[in-house]
């Protein structure tokens, strides 16, 4: 009796694991979801940047990221990894005290350089 519990527990342990897991944008409207959210937080880091405000500039920064790890397939080419290299770039900027203003710049080419890849 007890191991028939313990099986089900591990059964449901199991699915419960799985209908959580966040899947990578599985066909082209995830993608182009994705893609647009990635945007999105880039220029709201962007504008925090702008305004001096490292906490937002980096957590917008993460959350654009995050966003990116969804995008898959032929939208990860070369050009959107090396606007990605540069985000890190602008994230380490954030991460000091006044340089958020420097990183704004930064953002800026990237986000045009994303929307430029969207079309």
């Amino acid at each position: 009796m007890k191991m028939n519990k313990l099986m089900g527990a591990v059964v449901l342990g199991a699915f419960a694991l799985t209908a959580n897991v966040s899947f990578a944008a599985e066909n082209a409207e995830g993608v182009k979801e994705h893609f647009a959210l990635t945007i999105k937080t880039l220029k709201e880091a962007q504008d925090a940047a702008k305004t001096g405000n490292e906490p937002a500039c980096r957590d917008n920064i993460k959350l654009a990221k995050q966003h990116y790890k969804e995008i898959t397939g032929d939208a990860a080419g070369k050009h959107l990894q090396d606007a990605m290299k540069r985000v890190k770039d602008a994230q380490a900027l954030c991460e000091k005290e006044g340089g958020a203003v420097e990183a704004a710049g930064i953002l800026a080419e990237v986000v045009a350089t994303m929307e430029k890849l969207r079309k």
